[in-house]
């Protein structure tokens, strides 16, 4: 019944076609391994089913290599890139070698590897990879391919349907965007990140002189940097609701302790404790950023920047403020006292424990 059916299915496109393409850079030169149905192939290419059963043996194929050479030709090109412009590298069918079909279960679909060489004048770089394959019969056709070049690891991706055109840049030419795009991406999260800016609020109110200020943001920092770094690497995972309701409640905890207390002291301890906490909840945001990113230790450290600058910024503000409507209050203060009278400072964490329960409240769904 198979062997009846299979000139049938050699002219109909079929919903489950697909390719792997590995690209590899060395130097000037690129190579191109290319594993396909046999069946794709016949749909675009019917004539080269000389039997016709369906499969291609490898007599059909060298009858056919000339024919399978222009396909490729046509359906799959690489560009190296000059700036902004396009220069087509010449390509060369090398191998074309069909799946010996006596040895292709008669479920399973037989399939092809062509292996094809291009050459350029110069060192390859920054490349385009152009792919059609089989979209004249085929056009929701997946092809997973990856990009090799020189020693990098390899980088992926997948042509689907309208994607028909990769712009590959290796890892030594993408990293200065990546780190300042990552170092924006984290000054901007430290900015509209109010929970975090409440945090650190509480920390500074609660603080008892410049030095006790440093010591809580170096404490804070290097405990968030720690967590942001195990988490994006994948060494450590914490369901993500969890970390955002104790990020809630380490906001409230620090303020009402705060409350409790009648002076000023240096609560590095609590910003360390729960800076690896906050870690976590920076991590969960950086997690879909970094999706997809190969360069992640550059995008990681460059996050990370953006986040120190962003609290540096908030900091530093608040010290300044501080230090400009409470300069007469703080002539006449003892000096442990803290950064701003005992009333504004008991003010203050009171607003932030509100948030804090508030959030917290939210972020379990119970409002």
């Amino acid at each position: 019944m198979l062997v009846l059916l299979a000139p049938i299915l050699a002219h109909a496109a079929h919903p489950t076609s697909f390719s792997r393409t590995q690209v590899r850079v060395e130097g000037s030169r690129a190579s191109l391994e290319v594993r396909f149905q046999a069946l794709s192939l016949l749909e675009v290419l019917p004539e080269l089913d000389l039997s016709p059963d369906g499969r291609l043996d490898a007599r059909e194929a060298e009858a056919g290599r000339a024919a399978v050479a222009a396909y490729l030709a046509r359906n799959l090109r690489l560009f190296r890139l000059d700036g902004e412009v396009e220069h087509e590298l010449p390509g060369t069918l090398q191998a074309l070698v069909p799946q010996d079909p006596g040895l292709v279960d008669p479920l399973d679909l037989q399939m092809v590897d062509a292996r094809l060489a291009f050459t350029s004048p110069l060192a390859l770089e920054v490349l385009v990879l152009e792919s059609h394959l089989f979209h004249e019969t085929n056009p929701w056709h997946r092809d997973f391919t990856g990009f090799t070049w020189n020693d990098d690891e390899p980088v992926n991706h997948t042509f689907e349907g309208g994607d028909t055109r990769w712009r590959f840049e290796p890892g030594h030419v993408r990293r200065p965007g990546v780190f300042t795009s990552f170092v924006g991406l984290g000054f901007d999260h430290i900015r509209t990140g109010y929970d975090h800016l409440a945090f650190l609020l509480a920390l500074l109110v609660a603080s008892r002189r410049l030095r006790t200020i440093v010591g809580v943001v170096t404490a804070f920092t290097l405990a968030h940097s720690l967590t942001l770094a195990a988490a994006a690497l994948g060494w450590v995972h914490l369901p993500a609701r969890f970390v955002e309701l104790a990020i809630a409640l380490s906001i409230a905890y620090v303020a009402c302790d705060n409350l409790l207390r009648k002076e000023a002291r240096n609560p590095a301890l609590e910003a360390f404790a729960f800076g690896l906490l906050h870690g976590l909840g920076f991590a969960g945001f950086l997690g879909e950023a970094l999706a997809g990113e190969p360069l992640v230790i550059t995008a990681l450290f460059g996050f990370n920047i953006g986040v120190e600058l962003g609290q540096l910024a908030v900091v530093l503000a608040l010290v300044a403020v501080f230090a400009l409507v409470f300069r007469k209050w703080k002539r006449t203060a003892p000096p442990d006292s803290g950064l701003a009278p005992r009333a504004v400072r008991l003010a203050t964490s009171a607003v932030v424990a509100l948030l804090g329960f508030y959030w917290f409240v939210e972020r379990a769904g119970w409002l």
